[in-house]
């Protein structure tokens, strides 16, 4: 870190150091190279309005490879199962047709990613997160978004669960 390099002509590049990394993050901890919710949580607009009648707000936790099961739904098309002879690699995700229709929506299985050694494993109200190389944390996400109270220990059904299901 160079505290007399300043933003300045096309030959510079100044940024803020992992101290203030997590800042624009807030009021979640960590920043993008980690899978805590300040690494992860990116919003998502779904404009459709033959479909989408009554717009709201939802909470449920989703991720990318829920977009391609939901246009396959929307679009009553069916996934191949091969392509020029050569098999298909299965589909993950679930679609989230109903839940943009208005209707309740619950992920049927977890949701599991990595990032540069990080990993994570989101089922319903619990996750747990992995820092590359140290021990699993949990966390209630409906009572605690900000994973600042971590729960490793005290739900011991629910992280074996996860962790099976993990290494699956």
């Amino acid at each position: 870190n160079r505290v007399d390099l300043h933003p300045g002509s096309a030959t510079t590049f100044m940024s803020y150091d992992l101290p203030w990394a997590n800042v624009p993050n807030a009021p979640f901890r960590m920043f993008k190279h980690w899978v805590h919710e300040s690494g992860i949580s990116t919003p998502l607009v779904a404009h459709w309005p033959a479909q989408i009648c009554n717009p709201l707000v939802e909470h449920e936790a989703a991720h990318v490879v829920d977009i391609m099961p939901t246009i396959l739904d929307a679009a009553n098309a069916t996934y191949p199962s091969d392509y020029g002879g050569h098999a298909m690699q299965a589909m993950d995700g679930e679609s989230m047709l109903n839940m943009l229709r208005g209707a309740p929506w619950k992920r049927e299985q977890p949701i599991f990613w990595e990032h540069e050694g990080n990993s994570a494993i989101r089922m319903e109200n619990f996750k747990m997160v992995r820092r590359h190389g140290q021990a699993w944390e949990l966390y209630g996400m409906d009572v605690d978004r900000t994973e600042l109270h971590e729960l490793a220990g005290s739900h011991r059904a629910v992280e074996s669960g996860l962790l099976r299901d993990y290494q699956g």
